[in-house]
């Protein structure tokens, strides 16, 4: 995961934290531009040069709303990575409950704050703007439009969703971590951990099951996003809880974040663990010791042969051996200087 993760490209400090782009962020633009000049109407050019920017700004907004939360706790912030999975927050605050739901809760707020500024402007001077239609997760706004109000929509939707999303009850999202600190106030670290896994499994299941549940209209929107979430949250949780089995009691600080609610990473302080050779380090591990081992038996038969070859010249001199039988003498003559030196 952490080598996929390493595909980006920097943008600069911003505010002291390192702004890195994921190169899948740039190729999701690629696809989207190129998708939408298959279109004959050009309609869809627009949404795809709108889209990507909105969900830039809005995670980076919701990203360094978790910066600025762990600052104020006397943390750090010291890098973002944007991808079109959401983004990707690296900050450290001490392991207390507090601390970590105060930055749980700061990106969501960011994105609900910009729905609450965006929000009336669209219902005094958008005179289409339906707020039904704008709130319902899968009903995207887009529109062949290029006006001001389409692009307030477009943010508004885009917040509204990542709001959304990210305040699922499970991991890793910033919903389970904010339940995990209510419960922590109360039944301690390890016991909320065990039941907002728990708490996840069931949100992934249900997630698994709404596609078929909503309308059909709407479900070519729906399917996908909804089973590959359902089905990475039940797996985060699971690892979630078997982690919890590894590690220290106390030892599990708030690390990383990925916005957009689909994916994070929480860093830890354990010690990681050490995985076994693969079956490529094993063969070559294998190749090694056979022939170490069949160097040390031709060293010993040497070895063997040279007590022979020295009675046979002491008793008629250099011309009682061989060319071969000097070569042997070289040999491990070398051999036992190297050993000295060593």
């Amino acid at each position: 995961m952490r080598d996929l993760l390493s595909w980006n490209l920097s943008l600069g400090r911003w505010a002291g934290v390192q702004v890195r782009l994921h190169v899948f962020f740039l190729l999701f633009v690629v696809l989207a531009i190129h998708s939408s000049t298959r279109d004959q109407d050009g309609d869809l050019l627009w949404d795809a040069l709108l889209i990507p920017g909105v969900l830039f700004l809005s995670v980076l907004a919701h990203e360094f709303g978790h910066c600025y939360a762990a600052w104020k706790v006397g943390g750090t912030a010291d890098q973002v990575l944007i991808w079109p999975l959401g983004g990707l927050a690296q900050v450290n605050v001490s392991h207390e409950p507090f601390n970590e739901l105060a930055t749980s809760l700061a990106g969501p707020l960011v994105n609900f704050t910009v729905c609450l500024l965006t929000l009336p402007l669209l219902l005094l001077f958008g005179a289409q703007t339906d707020l039904l239609r704008l709130i319902h997760p899968f009903a995207p706004p887009w529109t062949d439009q290029t006006s001001v109000w389409a692009a307030a929509e477009l943010v508004f939707w885009i917040n509204w969703m990542l709001l959304l999303v990210n305040l699922l009850p499970a991991y890793p999202l910033d919903g389970g971590r904010v339940l995990r600190s209510l419960l922590w106030f109360r039944y301690g670290y390890r016991t909320s951990v065990v039941v907002v896994a728990r708490v996840a499994m069931v949100t992934a299941v249900g997630l698994c099951v709404l596609p078929w549940l909503i309308p059909k209209d709407h479900q070519a929107y729906a399917m996908a996003p909804l089973m590959l979430i359902g089905i990475f949250l039940f797996f985060s949780a699971k690892h979630e809880g078997e982690r919890l089995h590894e590690q220290d009691p106390e030892d599990a600080p708030f690390g990383y974040d990925f916005s957009q609610g689909y994916t994070s990473l929480e860093k830890t302080l354990a010690p990681p663990r050490k995985r076994g050779p693969g079956p490529v380090r094993k063969w070559l591990d294998s190749r090694r010791a056979t022939r170490l081992l069949r160097q040390q038996q031709i060293e010993a038969d040497e070895e063997r042969r040279v007590d022979d070859v020295l009675a046979r010249l002491h008793q008629g001199g250099i011309e009682a051996i061989s060319a071969d039988d000097r070569a042997l003498l070289d040999r491990v003559s070398a051999r036992y200087r190297n050993r000295q030196r060593g």
